[in-house]
Parts: structure tokens; sequence; C-alpha cells
């Protein structure tokens, strides 16, 4: 079985990727030197615990996440189907109208 610090790391640098970001960006916007951050990474050991809040926040997603790669609140998720919703209903109103036409 695979260390868990390890797949906590793995989630991070995926997390990294998909939000065409960097670690050091990251590093920053947690307030960790990047220095400790990248030891972090290199050792695959997990940060304090608070360290691991600030991270996840840095990153908008949960520890929960980093951690475990599942995520109870998605906070981009909800965000995203939340701004998708009015061009939805735009959307259905253009076929409502469109097949009243053609009655």
């Amino acid at each position: 079985m695979r260390d868990n610090a390890v797949i906590f790391w793995e989630n991070i640098k995926r997390e990294i990727k998909q939000q065409n970001t960097t670690q050091e960006w990251v590093a920053k916007k947690a307030g960790i030197s990047f220095n400790t951050f990248q030891g972090w990474i290199s050792k695959e050991i997990y940060p304090r615990v608070n360290d691991a809040v600030r991270i996840a926040a840095a990153l908008d997603t949960s520890v929960e996440y980093l951690v475990r790669g599942t995520m109870k609140n998605n906070t981009k998720a909800i965000d995203f189907i939340c701004h998708q919703i009015p061009k939805i209903y735009n959307s259905l109103n253009i076929i409502q109208d469109a097949v009243k036409e053609l009655r």
C-alpha cells in the first residue's frame, strides 16, 4: 500500500497542473516558504495541519480531497454549477419558445 503522504502530494501536484499554476504560487499564496514546500514534497511528508489547511485554501479545495482524493464540499464544482444555471435556463427558454412557434 502506498504511503498516504505520497497520495497527498500527488493530489496537490494534480491540482496545480489542472489549475495551470505552479508550486511556487501555491506556497506563496499559502504563506509557506517555497523551500519548505519543496522539502515536504521531496521527503514525501505531511505538513502541519494548519499548513495543509492553507495549502488547500490556496488551491480552493479541501484537505479531505488532498488526503483522500475525495471531497464532500467541492466548492469549485458547486460554483461552476451555479454559474451554469442561468445559461441552462436561458437555453431552455429558447427551446420552449421555438417549440411554441412550431405549434
